[in-house]
């Protein structure tokens, strides 16, 4: 076994994919209900990237290191029935700089599934137009859609892709902003507004900048699901999502990892903006174990009105009648 350090960004992603995994094989319906043992960490640490470690204290302090590089908790330590420590995550995931760690796996299956579709329409926009062909996207706030812009960045360089992106995402701002994109291949367009640090986005009431362009992509998440109306925590950024959903031109995309399916009415401080029905496609990441009872059972029970579009191994893109 090779004995070497892992860089910290390393090791924490690895921790969040763990987690991610445990999600789809355990039946908990929230990944902050999972709790893992501290030995079970440390041995899928060693395998991972080949190293051996005599204690786990190091993996403690470079989780207490990165928390306070981001100033928030990520992670909780507990003692379990069996006398030894585990590892949990912090039960209080508010900020966007936390959020965007959950369901990692989750998120990462589901842009890609987005990218496979921007490819496609590439594709087929190649053969009408002499140059190279552009992509409108439209990108509403949220944690999942980050990942959409690092698979598009991580791709720039090589891609003859040019994109003109609307959004009010700061996350997504930032990532095409970093060094080594190409940036000449993408256009970011953003609205006036107030800087909101909870979503880590610029709300504001008028989006008269999305109501012009007929978008290849509208693309919007949730953060709940109940009896088909979705909805999310604030009024303000409910009032954002119900116009992009309601007066903008190109097809509506809603993306789920799962854990926004609820059995139960949501909480009072939570605000709908819109239906399921309401949007054109829908895609959800997709895993032969997994045992995410509650979005299986929406995809059922909505069955009559979900066509399957493309059933990949790792994601289902289904089209809304």
């Amino acid at each position: 076994m090779i004995t070497h350090r892992v860089k910290r960004q390393d090791l924490i992603m690895a921790l969040f994919v763990l987690f991610s995994s445990e999600y789809d094989r355990q039946s908990h319906e929230s990944i902050l209900d999972i709790v893992i043992p501290i030995s079970e960490v440390k041995a899928y640490i060693e395998k991972r990237f080949r190293v051996s470690y005599s204690g786990s204290s190091w993996i403690y302090t470079q989780i207490h290191n990165y928390e306070d590089e981001i100033g928030y908790r990520l992670f909780d330590k507990e003692r379990t029935d069996k006398d030894e420590y585990a590892l949990r995550l912090h039960r209080s995931m508010l900020a966007f700089a936390q959020k965007r760690h959950l369901y990692i796996n989750q998120k990462i299956k589901v842009s890609n599934a987005l990218y496979d579709m921007i490819l496609h329409r590439s594709d087929s926009r190649q053969y009408a137009e002499t140059s190279a062909p552009t992509i409108k996207l439209l990108i509403d706030a949220g944690s999942t859609v980050y990942h959409l812009a690092d698979i598009i960045a991580n791709h720039s360089s090589e891609s003859s892709i040019y994109y003109e992106v609307f959004t009010h995402n700061i996350s997504i701002i930032e990532r095409f902003l970093e060094p080594h994109v190409k940036t000449e291949q993408i256009t970011v367009r953003t609205p006036a507004g107030e800087v909101d640090p909870v979503t880590n986005s610029i709300l504001g009431d008028d989006i008269s900048l999305y109501k012009g362009p007929t978008f290849d992509m509208i693309i919007q998440g949730t953060s709940f699901l109940f009896d088909g109306t979705v909805g999310v925590e604030q009024e303000r950024e409910s009032r954002v999502k119900q116009k992009i959903l309601k007066e903008t031109q190109g097809p509506k995309i809603l993306i789920l990892t799962g854990h926004e399916i609820r059995t139960e009415p949501p909480e009072k401080s939570q605000f709908p903006f819109g239906k399921l029905t309401d949007f054109d496609l829908l895609v959800v990441p997709f895993n032969a174990r997994s045992k995410a009872k509650n979005l299986n059972a929406m995809l059922e029970r909505y069955e009559s009105v979900l066509k399957p579009e493309i059933m990949n191994w790792n994601y289902r893109i289904y089209h809304i009648q």
